[in-house]
């Protein structure tokens, strides 16, 4: 029997490696394909359902008048999240300098 070579151990190593990556990588592709993917799908779909409801809902405040309310509610909102501050509302005091 010959002994083994560097080169030989070299070849084997190498091959071991890609054996190694190969079972690695069959063994993420199951998990993604028959895990992982079908629960991400379920998340996407229940936030397009969340998305499709709300505007849905806006546009039915739209239709019915409540629209106005709606407008000045997101301008509040999106002021407060520019601005970092409070809103004032029709109701409140106006500030004191």
């Amino acid at each position: 029997m010959d002994p083994i070579t560097p080169s030989d151990l070299a070849w084997l190593l190498i091959g071991c490696a890609l054996l190694s990556s190969l079972v690695t990588l069959v063994a993420v592709g199951l998990a993604v394909k028959f895990w992982l993917g079908p629960k991400l799908e379920r998340h996407i779909d229940s936030r397009f359902e969340a998305g499709a409801d709300r505007l849905t809902e806006r546009f039915v405040a739209v239709l019915t008048g409540k629209s106005r309310d709606l407008i000045r509610d997101r301008a509040r909102d999106l002021a407060r999240l520019v601005g970092g501050r409070r809103g004032r509302d029709d109701g409140d005091p106006p500030a004191q300098e």
